[in-house]
């Protein structure tokens, strides 16, 4: 009697712990936001723009279509990001798992290898110079407010700020 009682505990506490909840988005104030990428004035193509907070470490990412126009997504379920202070990551051959690239493919926000890397640049080589990829000057405030951010980069890697 008392190991059928014990199963049915079990058995309900695993049921239990086996319900998936879906996130509560409403309580993180997540901000929609969109843009565009250009590099010397022209719309990049395939880019991979990652924003990720300076406090927690935490990102929210887009992919940039013909035009050079983002949009950020918070995990592959919904849109935004959180509020605060963010550095700015972008670059052809990043790879996020699920944008641009699936499991067991190519590396996961990392530079690409053979396996990773973008149909619209040479072998190896990014369309974005690297100083917007590794240790990025690019910084950007975002507010409730917020909606768009463009960036205008430089082929020389110079300093630019958001729009």
């Amino acid at each position: 009697m008392i190991i059928r009682y014990a199963c049915a505990l079990m058995a309900l506490l695993l049921f239990c712990g086996c319900e998936s909840q879906s996130p509560n988005y409403a309580a993180l104030g997540l901000v929609d936001i969109s843009g565009t990428v250009k590099l010397d004035g022209q719309p990049v193509e395939g880019a991979v723009v990652v924003f990720e907070d300076l406090n927690d470490g935490t990102m929210s990412y887009g992919m940039t279509g013909s035009s050079g126009e983002y949009s950020l997504m918070f995990n592959s379920e919904k849109s935004g990001i959180m509020p605060g202070e963010k550095k700015v990551r972008i670059g052809t051959t990043i790879r996020i798992l699920g944008l641009n690239t699936d499991e067991g493919e190519g590396e996961s926000e990392g530079e690409g290898g053979e396996e990773g890397e973008s149909a619209a640049t040479p072998a190896g080589e990014d369309a974005i110079p690297e100083a917007y990829r590794k240790e990025t000057p690019l910084r950007v405030t975002v507010e409730p407010s917020t909606s768009t951010v463009n960036f205008d980069l430089a082929s020389d890697g110079s300093t630019t700020s958001p729009e």
